[in-house]
C-alpha cells in the first residue's frame, strides 16, 4: 500500500522495488517531533517522561521542513505530490513521498538527492510503487481521528494549506522558466562563442591562404625576373660574344701578311711584264758601253 515493509529487510515477504517510478520515497528525513521529544527525554534519563510537544512550534517546523522540501525537489519538475508521512512506527516515520509529472524528473531527482544531507541527516532515497496515494493514505486519519494512532500500516499524510502548495507550485515554476531562460541564454552565449571562434579560425585560415597565395605570387614573379634576367645576361653575352667575334676577324683581316707577288712589285711597277721589260734595256746599255 505504501510501498513498504513493517519489518523492513527483515520481512520474509517478496517486496516490489521498482527499477524507475514517477515517485521518489525519502526515508526517515522528517524530525517527527513526538519522537524527538521521547529522545530528548531519554538522553536527559527522564525516567520515560516525555515533555509535551509545542504544537505551534511543531507546525512551524513542519512548515518550514516542507517548504524545503518543495522547493528543492521542484527544481527537477513538476510535483504532483508531496507528502510527508505523520506516522509513528519504525518502518514510516519521518517519510516523505514525491510524484513527479514525468519519470524522468524522478530519476534526476534521484540521481541529485540520493546521498546528500539535510538538517545534518543523509538522505537515503529510492524509487516507490506508490502512484496512486489515495489507496494508501488512511481515510480515518484524513476524517479526523485513527483508532491505531501513530503506528498505522496506511499513510497519515500531514496536511499542508492549500494557498502555500500553490505559492510553491507557482514560484518553482517561475524558477524553472526561469532557469530554462537562463539554459538558454548560456548555450546562445556557448554557440555564438563557438562561432566566433570558428569564424576567427576560418578567418585565420583565409589570411594564412592570402599569404601563401602572396608567397606564391612572390615567387612566380622572383622566378620570372629571373628569367627575364637570364635572358638578358644570355643576350648580352651573345651580343658581346659576336662583338668580339667581330672584331678578331677585322683584326685577322688587317694583321694577315701579304701574297709574295705583291710584296715584290715596287710602288711604280706594273707587275711581272714591268720587270721583264727592263731587262733587255740594261744589257743594250751594258753591251753599247
Amino acid at each position: 500500500r505504501w510501498g513498504g515493509a513493517r519489518h523492513a529487510d527483515r520481512c520474509s515477504r517478496l517486496h516490489h522495488r521498482p527499477a524507475f517510478s514517477p515517485t521518489v520515497l525519502i526515508k526517515h528525513i522528517y524530525r517527527h517531533p513526538v519522537r524527538e521529544a521521547e529522545l530528548r527525554a531519554a538522553a536527559e534519563g527522564a525516567s520515560g517522561r516525555v515533555e509535551e510537544v509545542d504544537r505551534e512550534r511543531a507546525l512551524e517546523d513542519f512548515l518550514v521542513f516542507f517548504e524545503d522540501m518543495y522547493e528543492e525537489l521542484g527544481k527537477f519538475g513538476r510535483l504532483e505530490a508531496l507528502h510527508v508521512c505523520d506516522n509513528l512506527g519504525d518502518h514510516m516515520i519521518g517519510h516523505v513521498y514525491a510524484k513527479f509529472a514525468d519519470e524522468e524528473e524522478a530519476a534526476d531527482a534521484l540521481s541529485v538527492m540520493n546521498g546528500r544531507y539535510y538538517a545534518g541527516r543523509k538522505m537515503e532515497v529510492e524509487y516507490s510503487p506508490v502512484t496512486d496515494f489515495r489507496e494508501a493514505r488512511c481515510r480515518d486519519f484524513d476524517d479526523g481521528e485513527c483508532g491505531r494512532g501513530g503506528f498505522c500500516n496506511f499513510m497519515h499524510i500531514k496536511p499542508v494549506p492549500h494557498c502555500l502548495v500553490r505559492s510553491l507550485e507557482e514560484d518553482c515554476d517561475e524558477g524553472r522558466r526561469n532557469d530554462a531562460r537562463r539554459r538558454a541564454e548560456r548555450d546562445r552565449r556557448e554557440r555564438d562563442r563557438r562561432h566566433r571562434k570558428k569564424r576567427r579560425r576560418d578567418g585565420d585560415e583565409r589570411d594564412r591562404d592570402r599569404d601563401r597565395d602572396r608567397d606564391r605570387d612572390r615567387d612566380r614573379d622572383r622566378d620570372r625576373r629571373g628569367d627575364r634576367d637570364r635572358d638578358r645576361g644570355d643576350r648580352d653575352r651573345d651580343r658581346d660574344r659576336e662583338r668580339r667575334g667581330s672584331r678578331d676577324d677585322d683584326r685577322d683581316k688587317r694583321c694577315r701578311p701579304c701574297p709574295p707577288e705583291e710584296v715584290s712589285s715596287g710602288p711604280g711597277g706594273s707587275g711581272g711584264g714591268g720587270a721583264g721589260s727592263s731587262s733587255p734595256s740594261r744589257d743594250a746599255q751594258e753591251g753599247g758601253g
